[in-house]
């Protein structure tokens, strides 16, 4: 395992640009990916897998890698490369209940307050909402606390939760160029902040010296750049959104009829894709605007017809609609079975933005470490980074 977090990432990035080839396709759009064709023991093995199966190797990287290590050899080494400590926690943590808050984020706040320790300084919540992270720590280790928020409403109703205690809030875009601050001689917290609010974090607290830094971020292609860009060092990996939001596709398990709603679309829509590649078979790939959630009402004869005229494709007549909603799922089926191969590099992929991030976190005169803050069963953007300025 590399010693350090810079060798970590180059770990990490050496085994993405060798493997490029099994996770840059996507299944939805590529219904047989080239490894198809080189692996063809593989790709019946996988197009067989029964439903039991599928989900447990769908639903955890470390399975899938385990059953996929068979065929393909060189996908061992994500094993070790994925591992992380998880979080010493303090003996100290604050009530696993919080007011306004459903049992599972009230766990997630509870371990990331648990995991971070007694804050030295007073606490600025980035991103804050109604500023649970940061009252729920006050409550823990007392102290005073800042909780960022652009939201005027949410701000509102923070400051009616936080009514005993030494919590302000200021009404702010993090994005504004004067925001760091905020976080000058404060510890910056942040859960779950997406995309660039999170690297907006980092170098905000950075430019203004904090002396102290613990986010877990999320939603990685949520950035206005079309691709990642590199902080610690000029990199060959080329990550778009389509590859940043696969670092975040694993869940923890979702309501059956969620679950079942999600399916759905994806069969349906697959159906459409048959559809147009049966009129235009020569043509590329085509992305559409996301779906209304509206539509989800629709019989799939309603559904695929109102998506077709809005993507300009027209529906022959005799159509035979069964047969086509029947042909969109099975390849629905198949997609999910073929894309495990690309899900099981989603865990590497985001370790590998998580430590170049943190690497030039190291560059900017801070100790850091990445750990899990909780279980995956928890949350699976369970990553917790700590940065704290070196004396």
């Amino acid at each position: 395992m590399p010693a350090n977090l810079a060798h970590r990432r180059d770990h990490l990035e050496t085994l993405l640009l060798e493997s490029q080839p099994l996770w840059q396709p996507a299944t939805f759009r590529e219904r047989r990916p080239a490894w198809c064709t080189d692996h063809p023991e593989l790709t019946h093995d996988l197009l067989t897998l029964d439903d039991a199966t599928l989900r447990s190797l769908s639903e955890n990287s470390e399975n899938s890698i385990t059953w996929l290590s068979s065929y393909l050899p060189q996908i061992e080494p994500l094993k070790k490369l994925i591992q992380l400590p998880k979080a010493t926690t303090s003996p100290e943590n604050s009530n696993p209940k919080i007011h306004g808050v459903g049992a599972r984020k009230a766990a997630q706040i509870n371990a990331f307050i648990a995991a971070m320790g007694r804050p030295q300084t007073p606490t600025v919540e980035w991103c804050s909402g109604k500023g649970h992270l940061s009252r729920a720590l006050l409550r823990t280790h007392g102290g005073e606390a800042l909780a960022v928020e652009r939201n005027p409403t949410l701000c509102h109703s923070g400051k009616l939760l936080s009514k005993d205690l030494a919590h302000q809030f200021l009404q702010a875009d993090v994005m504004a160029p004067k925001i760091a601050e905020t976080l000058r001689s404060s510890h910056a917290i942040a859960l779950h902040a997406c995309g660039d609010l999170h690297q907006r974090l980092a170098l905000a607290a950075t430019e203004v010296h904090a002396p102290a830094i613990h986010f877990a971020p999320c939603c990685y292609q949520l950035t206005a750049h079309e691709h990642y860009l590199p902080r610690s060092k000029k990199s060959p990996l080329t990550l778009n959104k389509n590859t940043l939001k696969l670092a975040v596709t694993e869940t923890s398990s979702s309501a059956p009829g969620r679950t079942a709603r999600s399916e759905r679309s994806s069969a349906w829509k697959l159906a459409f894709i048959n559809l147009r590649e049966q009129l235009h078979p020569e043509a590329p790939y085509q992305t559409f605007p996301p779906i209304p959630g509206h539509w989800q009402q629709l019989s799939f004869q309603e559904f695929l017809t109102t998506l077709a005229t809005r993507e300009g494709i027209p529906i022959p007549k005799s159509f035979d609609f069964p047969k086509s909603e029947n042909a969109g799922w099975i390849r629905h089926q198949e997609s999910r079975r073929l894309q495990l191969v690309r899900l099981s590099y989603r865990r590497a992929i985001e370790l590998w933005l998580m430590h170049d991030l943190a690497a030039w976190l190291e560059q900017q005169n801070y100790h850091v470490s990445i750990t899990e803050f909780c279980p995956r069963t928890l949350t699976p953007r369970n990553l917790l980074v700590s940065a704290r300025l070196k004396k």
